[in-house]
């Protein structure tokens, strides 16, 4: 039994009439929602897209559905695109959440899954921050301290 196998001699990304094909274009590069600052001691990230844990460093950019973690002793400080900050205390676990802004407002939001964490917003006039917990979610858009 004799079989025949045919394979397309065409150049890579050539159409069947031999006309180069265009590329798909790049998936939009999106900004960081935030970047890390002042991290000190055992500070965990992980990446939405990854499944390890990594050793955090100053300055590494925080995209949505990031985590970040605080071992016993250790401390961190998240700044986000618009300015406002959350200090994340030892033994504490947040999420940089998916934000949806509203016009002329700048949002922030994060899901606190362990710890304790201090939010500050520089204009609360034209921003808001979410703060979401497994229990309970809050909305500021004016000083509110959170313990």
């Amino acid at each position: 039994m004799l079989m025949a196998l045919a394979l397309s001699a065409l150049p890579a990304g050539c159409s069947p009439d031999g006309k180069p094909q265009a590329s798909p274009p790049p998936p939009p590069v999106r900004p960081p929602h935030a970047h890390l600052k002042e991290v000190s001691g055992d500070v965990k990230l992980k990446r939405a897209s990854g499944d390890e844990w990594l050793a955090a460093r100053e300055g590494l950019p925080l995209f949505e559905n990031d985590k970040v973690s605080t071992a016993g002793g250790a401390h961190a400080r998240i700044v986000f695109a618009h300015g406002g900050s959350v200090n994340l205390g030892e033994d504490a676990l947040i999420g940089i959440a998916e934000t949806r802004p509203r016009p002329g407002q700048t949002r922030t939001d994060v899901t606190v899954l362990k710890g304790k964490v201090d939010a500050t917003l520089e204009a609360p006039a034209t921003q808001a921050l979410s703060v979401s917990t497994p229990s309970a979610t809050i909305q500021a858009g004016r000083e509110i301290v959170f313990q």
